[in-house]
């Protein structure tokens, strides 16, 4: 693998003086705790009545002992998608989508023909995983083709491919499977009815109304490799050993669209779930839709959702070769939450991650 040696200084800086949450010194503890047990590095974002925190442990660079910083960039991986879902509903507010109607309506036949129910799943059905269309990445030939050639060609049309003519996992509507395959089809709608392009609406209506200057998709200048990205690592074998596997983190976020790609700060993710649930991004009508989940499937329109003794948390979770990363933002006590983390789930990693996650929600929420 082409290792990166070294990661480029972020494009911003983190005002140390906005670090005014009560527990900011117990948060630092736990994060410098959890590099101690495993972890690469480790970002982490709170804001809550009581004020806000962004943090940082260990390295984002392994190799060249370089630490990570609160304003590192990190890969959203399946984050993304609360995004493409986002500049979805502005289409259908523009009215260039309707919820409802097929995406047949919008694809050209050669794309959904040979696609589980390509035609008859409708667009809201795509962005709450309930389209009943197979995850081209839980396929065995796709898996096979990755690891034999994990930084080949990977086209739209050949990711779709690899759900030709597979059964459909369920009528469209009646059951939920999570599908990166709804998302790389959004993708590929939106590209269809704008000239801009999914990544041209991502860009000019969603990063720069928000100022998200820290955020980088298809459009952005020095995409995929900004200035400031972490270097990515996995416990391949499940042994402890972490492998350095950046140069895959990046390659998949050139190949996937709509379901991935997107890098961020985590003050930035926060300003997005933030700024998307505070009604600046969609009207009132759109962001309600967007809410309307099923209890068997805590899934909206890319919004998932959990229960917390702190009430629902919503947003997103991600998890790549070398990525996990987590955005919620919690209604009932007004508080926001980003965990970021440059390795994979694999081994005992995972474990820590979602430990992590438990021990800090509750460390800066107790505080309440």
């Amino acid at each position: 693998m082409d290792v990166p040696t070294s990661v480029e200084s972020p494009s911003e800086t983190w005002d140390t003086d906005l670090n005014t949450h009560p527990r900011r010194s117990e948060l630092q503890d736990i994060l410098d705790q959890y590099v101690r047990e495993g972890l690469p590095g480790v970002v982490l974002f709170v804001r809550t009545p009581q004020g806000q925190w962004n943090g940082a442990a260990g390295y984002a660079n392994i190799e060249a002992a370089q630490p990570m910083l609160p304003t590192h960039l990190h890969h959203a991986a399946s984050i993304t998608k609360m995004y493409t879902a986002t500049a979805v509903l502005l289409l259908v507010e523009d009215g260039l989508i309707e919820l409802d109607a097929r995406i047949s309506q919008y694809l050209p036949e050669s794309v959904y023909e040979d696609i589980p129910n390509g035609d008859q799943a409708t667009v809201r059905q795509l962005l709450n995983h309930t389209s009943g269309i197979p995850d081209f990445s839980s396929n065995l030939s796709y898996d096979l083709d990755f690891f034999n050639d994990p930084k080949g060609s990977y086209s739209s049309d050949r990711l779709l491919s690899y759900i030709h003519g597979q059964s459909p996992f369920c009528s469209p509507g009646a059951s939920y499977l999570y599908s990166n395959a709804n998302y790389l089809l959004l993708a590929m709608i939106m590209d269809y009815v704008t000239e801009a392009g999914h990544a041209g609406v991502i860009s000019t209506r969603i990063l720069q109304p928000l100022g998200l200057n820290a955020t980088y998709y298809k459009n952005e200048r020095g995409y995929p490799t900004p200035p400031g990205i972490v270097n990515s690592y996995e416990d391949i074998a499940g042994d402890g050993r972490l492998m350095n596997v950046s140069d895959l983190a990046i390659h998949n976020a050139g190949i996937f669209m709509g379901n991935a790609g997107l890098m961020a700060s985590s003050a930035d993710f926060a300003a997005f779930i933030e700024g998307l649930l505070g009604g600046q991004l969609i009207g009132q009508e759109m962001l309600s839709e967007m809410q309307i989940w099923d209890e068997r499937f805590r899934y909206g329109l890319g919004l998932n959702f959990i229960e917390t003794p702190y009430g629902p948390a919503i947003g997103h979770s991600g998890g790549d070769f070398g990525v996990m990363s987590r955005v919620r933002h919690l209604p009932d006590v007004d508080a926001t939450l980003v965990l970021l983390v440059n390795a994979g789930d694999n081994g005992a990693i995972g474990g820590l991650f979602d430990r992590l996650w438990d021990e800090a929600m509750q460390t800066s929420l107790d505080a309440l």
